[in-house]
């Protein structure tokens, strides 16, 4: 994949390694994501995208896997 940018997440909801992998799972499933990483204590999610994501299509991701998204910012590479 190429990598166009990154994108930061704050998601919260998440207490354990569990919430981790099921948000991981989610995100990577939409077209062009890739999970950079994951840091429950934090809430921070950093996600290397191919193209834009909506907030509307992040915040469905995330709130099917549980949690809620409070904020993206993009993120230099």
């Amino acid at each position: 994949m190429d990598v166009t940018s990154k994108q930061e997440l704050t998601v919260n909801g998440m207490t354990c390694s569990h919430c981790a992998q099921t948000l991981t799972t989610v995100l990577s499933a939409l077209s062009g994501v890739d999970v950079d990483d994951v840091d429950v204590t934090s809430g921070r999610v950093i996600l290397d995208v191919a193209h834009p994501l909506s907030t509307n299509a992040l915040t469905q991701a995330v709130s099917e896997a549980g949690f809620e998204l409070t904020a993206i910012r993009e993120r230099a590479r």
